[in-house]
């Protein structure tokens, strides 16, 4: 199936899977009708509101189906979204509900409150810490680790105080095909879990990769060379990342999502490389401590930010910081292809010593055709080169004829890509050659 009708596909697949608790309902519950509109709606969110939070596992375990469609990356950041918005809906829920069916003391925790409201009243502030502590996680100073385990643990509670909410209010716990229904979203959700939790784990650990080389780059940065142990390894498209993870298992809670660098014409049983900059306790103190020898975990590849999915008479590739990796892989690849389309590659650096494998690119030039625009942000004495952020009036100098026409791929900080988000479509870029990726590690 071509990947735009995959993406429809599993595009109504969620809008049927969020939505037919809602109307299996209207359709099943018995009589007598809810007590007002307000209460009805209500309900009805609550449903809508309960089922995107059952589906949210779905949209982050790997499911090779769906990130196919859309890119592992653009499913995380709709993940992120969709919980937002659920949390939105939870709160009309509660909003619309409690001066109308309830006092407001349901609230509270006193005596008099039924459990089945104390399960839901949990459940809601549930949902709202788990949203404020994905978005503000490093404000709050949490590891990822510790982010990630309470996250997992607090949406398997959400959906079971939800799920006893609704059983034990609702007329829904009445009615034969809702109860079906809410036993199918159970067994979907275990099977889910089953599969992201024990049997992918199970896989990677007959998988393991060994770690060949572990050197630093500027930038604050390091390349982490790995080879597969007993393995034919993987191919991957110049762009995409994996899920690195360096417990002594794949159970271990330390997997970060990570671009590779390396050439995507490398054998499948060949190194990869993985270039990762210090932003955290993992990537500035665990990577640092790799030797030659020591085992890793590879889940690989995914994510639809690539050159091959988007073809064009040439390349305009962005980056800064380490968000140049994929942009590397890509120049290399094109390389490797002895491709003959045009690239620009305009890179944002501190300083000369924060230009992460600036060398690597600069050595790329006499391969293929090639320009690349090192941009200081505190340049040197004597710079002559671009200097500052990178802008509209900066891009303007050194983009080519007929630039609208190329593909551009963006990677590197959030202040340099909410940067492009305005930049290059008011240079009259269509939206549809605009590529960027917005993956965190730490």
């Amino acid at each position: 199936m071509q990947p735009v009708l995959r993406g429809i596909f599993w595009s109504g697949v969620y809008v049927i899977g969020v939505t037919l608790p809602l109307l299996v309902g209207a359709l099943s519950i018995p009589g007598g009708g809810p007590a007002s509109l307000g209460v009805g709606l209500a309900g009805g969110l609550g449903y809508v509101a309960l089922s995107m939070l059952a589906l949210e596992l779905a949209l982050v375990s790997r499911m090779d189906e769906a990130a196919g469609a859309f890119g592992l990356d653009t499913l995380l950041r709709f993940h992120r979204e969709a919980g937002v918005a659920a949390l939105l809906l939870v709160g009309a829920h509660v909003g619309l509900l409690v001066p109308r069916a309830y006092p407001w003391a349901v609230l509270g925790a006193g005596p008099s409150v039924p459990w089945p409201i104390r399960a839901g009243t949990l459940a809601a502030l549930l949902v709202l810490g788990l949203v404020v502590s994905s978005i503000w996680r490093r404000r709050f100073r949490l590891r990822y680790e510790t982010w990630q385990l309470l996250h997992g643990l607090g949406a398997v509670a959400v959906l079971g105080l939800g799920a006893l909410h609704v059983g034990a209010l609702g007329r829904a716990s009445a009615s034969l095909p809702m109860r079906i229904v809410g036993a199918l979203y159970l067994v979907l959700f275990l099977g889910v879990l089953f599969r992201h939790r024990l049997l992918r784990p199970l896989w990677l650990f007959r998988h393991p990769w060994t770690v060949v080389d572990n050197r630093p780059e500027a930038g604050a940065s390091r390349t982490l060379v790995v080879r597969p142990e007993g393995h034919p390894g993987f191919s991957f498209q110049p762009g995409q990342f994996s899920w690195l993870g360096t417990g002594r298992t794949p159970f271990h809670l330390e997997q970060h999502p990570v671009s590779m660098s390396s050439s995507g014409e490398v054998p499948p049983c060949g190194p990869l490389s993985f270039t990762i900059r210090a932003l955290g306790d993992w990537s500035g103190g665990v990577v640092p401590a790799l030797r030659p020898g020591d085992r890793v975990w590879v889940d690989g590849p995914w994510g639809a930010f690539t050159p091959d999915r988007a073809e064009g008479p040439g390349w305009v590739l962005i980056g800064g910081g380490v968000g140049v990796a994929p942009l590397v892989s890509m120049v290399e690849t094109l390389a490797d292809r002895e491709d003959r389309r045009p690239v620009l590659v305009v890179q944002g650096a501190g300083g000369p010593g924060d230009r992460t494998l600036g060398e690597r690119l600069d050595a790329l030039r006499s391969r293929l055709d090639l320009r690349v625009v090192p941009v200081m942000e505190h340049p040197p004495p004597g710079w002559s080169g671009e200097r500052g952020r990178i802008d509209a009036e900066l891009l303007r100098r050194h983009l080519p004829r007929g630039f609208r026409r190329l593909q551009y791929f963006v990677c590197g900080p959030p202040a340099l890509l909410d940067a492009m988000d305005r930049v290059l479509p008011a240079l009259g870029i269509p939206a549809d050659r605009i590529h960027a990726e917005r993956l965190e590690m730490a």
